[in-house]
């Protein structure tokens, strides 16, 4: 896979929004050492970190929140 493909998802892939074999092939790809590509990961996660920063906090309804965190306990919950 050659770079020029790669220059739209280092973003997407730090915010985890990258199909897990676009990920894999990011990943493959910055293994192999790339300079550039593992420059632009490194502007990439800055610019991820600043975007979260830059963002105001929600407060999800409390009965969104609630399912939510139910969904999360079930999911951790050892299979029965």
């Amino acid at each position: 896979m050659g770079c020029q493909h790669l220059e739209e998802l280092y973003e997407l892939w730090w915010l985890g929004a990258l199909s897990e074999q676009g990920s894999l092939d990011l990943r493959e790809h910055l293994a192999r050492g790339c300079p550039h590509c593992l420059a632009r990961v490194r502007e990439a996660a800055e610019t991820v970190y600043l975007l979260g920063l830059a963002a105001k906090p929600a407060r999800p309804h409390p009965r969104v929140k609630s399912e939510l965190l139910r969904q999360i306990s079930r999911k951790a919950a050892p299979n029965r």
